[in-house]
């Protein structure tokens, strides 16, 4: 019994942490949708974006309500000062 009890811990722990996750990742996935809306939208239909690399994300508070995602992005083509690799980007989220 004492087993079980133990594996069910376990297991519900993994399943609110990834819950968690989830939210999160669908969050940056809309985002990252937008940024790629948005290229195209600012700076014509011959640009797009052709990678996005998440290079640091996390919470940034104790009480875990706000969460932040620095990454970088590569464009198909050069644009003026920024080349068109690892262009900087960063997201904020807060759970209210």
């Amino acid at each position: 019994m004492n087993k079980l009890m133990k594996l069910s811990l376990i297991l519900l722990i993994a399943f609110t942490l990834s819950a968690f996750n989830y939210q999160i990742n669908k969050l940056k996935k809309e985002q990252f949708r937008i940024l790629k809306e948005n290229v195209k939208l600012l700076l014509g239909d011959s640009y797009h974006v052709t990678k996005i690399k998440t290079i640091n994300e996390g919470y940034t508070n104790s009480e875990k309500t706000e969460y932040k995602v620095e990454y970088t992005f590569d464009l198909n083509e050069s644009l003026l000062i920024f080349g068109n690799k690892d262009i900087p980007g960063t997201m904020y989220f807060e759970k209210i």
